[in-house]
């Protein structure tokens, strides 16, 4: 509970810090440009939870050792999200013509 409430205010903290470089960043892009964006994180944060939650928990199932079970889990955890950056990065630029 801490830690969301730790990761909550300092979302709004950086939020509030660069508002002005936000809006001047969003007021380049189109309507469509910016619901394309909101859609490709929501897609993005999908999948992420579906590899994560159901992929990572069958792959660790199958290591009978918790140690080496809670470790894989994170570098699942680790790989998936590399992943998920990278292609939220690329998904980002084709459709924000390299704004964002």
């Amino acid at each position: 509970m801490y830690f969301l409430f730790l990761s909550i205010v300092l979302f709004a903290f950086n939020f509030w810090k660069n508002r002005k470089e936000l809006k001047a960043t969003y007021s380049k892009l189109h309507s469509v440009q910016i619901i394309g964006v909101i859609i490709s994180y929501l897609v993005t944060i999908a999948i992420a939870f579906v590899l994560i939650y159901y992929a990572g928990n069958w792959l660790v199932s199958f290591i009978p050792f918790v140690f080496l079970r809670s470790a894989a889990f994170f570098v699942m955890i680790a790989a998936v999200l590399f992943f998920c950056l990278d292609l939220l990065h690329k998904v980002l630029t084709r459709i924000t013509k390299g704004i964002l």
